[in-house]
């Protein structure tokens, strides 16, 4: 019985061999994607264009001949720009075929895509700002408090001069927090979406942002101020004080007094008004919302 059962076994293995022979040696038609480069870029220039990272390349062979282009490992279209003067350059099949090692001796068909534009620029470096991509949602009850603080707030980026002359800022990848109650201090990589095109002298920032939890409070008898009053004109204000809630962190209201706030009308504005009443204009610090002026409005007269 034992000898039975390897007899079996090695019929099935010599069959799959048999097999496996027959099948390698049929012509076949694959796509096989492989890594596009350009290498040798002149001294002072950048590409100026995306180009593509990968080019898909359609051949024909036996199947050994497509194993092997398969799993090479050089596979790639390496364009050398050494011998380019231009600063624009249209690679067609016939230039992305010689550039082609494909690692096997398979028929080439054709390339997807078929052209690649190259475009080269002189390199310049520029200072942008960084622009924090972070969503926050604060949990119920508490702010966001202030702005984000960045560590390093800018980043410096080196490329072909028109592309760089466009770019103003240069954003943060993206995350995002919900329910958040503690303060946020967290290292963000930086946007790499133009990736062999633009270099940064660095890869990522420190984000911090304070979150606290959301307060009341009333501030009493601020003086209203008169502004561009140039004719020195006597103005009467009644009440001359206001008091005004707002709302926002607790721990950044704390050290605030009446003072913190500033309180105006203006002259101009009182001159033409049509009634004896105007509303203050009230500018809190950081980013406290106004919930409540009282008296919403003070009564003015003018005596020249």
């Amino acid at each position: 019985m034992e000898k039975k059962t390897h007899v079996i076994i090695a019929s099935l293995i010599l069959s799959i061999l048999v097999w496996l022979s027959v099948s390698m040696n049929n012509q076949y038609s694959i796509g096989i994607r492989v890594p596009f480069r350009v290498s040798n870029l002149p001294d002072g220039i950048a590409l100026a264009n995306p180009i593509p990272s990968s080019i898909l390349v359609r051949v024909r062979g036996t199947g050994w001949q497509l194993a092997s282009a398969y799993l090479s490992t050089t596979s790639s279209v390496n364009f050398d720009l050494s011998t380019f003067d231009r600063r624009r350059i249209l690679l067609t099949s016939r230039e992305l075929g010689y550039s082609l090692d494909l690692g096997s001796s398979a028929e080439v068909l054709g390339f997807t895509p078929d052209t690649v534009m190259i475009t080269l620029d002189g390199v310049i470096n520029k200072q942008v700002p960084v622009t924090p991509k972070l969503i926050v949602e604060p949990r119920e009850g508490f702010t966001i408090v202030g702005e984000p603080e960045l560590s390093p707030d800018s980043v410096q980026i080196s490329g072909a001069k028109k592309l760089v002359e466009t770019i103003n800022s240069w954003p943060t990848q993206t995350k995002k927090y919900k329910k958040v109650m503690n303060g946020i201090d967290v290292t963000l990589p930086l946007s790499d979406t133009l990736k062999g095109i633009v270099a940064l002298n660095t890869t990522t920032v420190n984000v911090k942002i304070d979150i606290e939890q959301i307060a009341d409070n009333t501030y009493s008898n601020i003086p209203v101020t008169i502004l561009n009053n140039l004719d020195s004109a006597s103005v009467l204000l009644l009440p001359p004080t206001v008091n005004v809630t707002v709302r926002g962190g607790i721990n950044t209201m704390t050290d605030m007094t009446p003072d913190s706030f500033r309180v105006t009308v203006d002259y101009n504005e009182l001159l033409h008004s049509s009634s004896s009443y105007t509303r203050p204009n009230v500018v809190t610090p950081l980013d406290l919302q106004i919930i409540s002026i009282q008296p919403d409005s003070v009564e003015f007269v003018i005596r020249k």
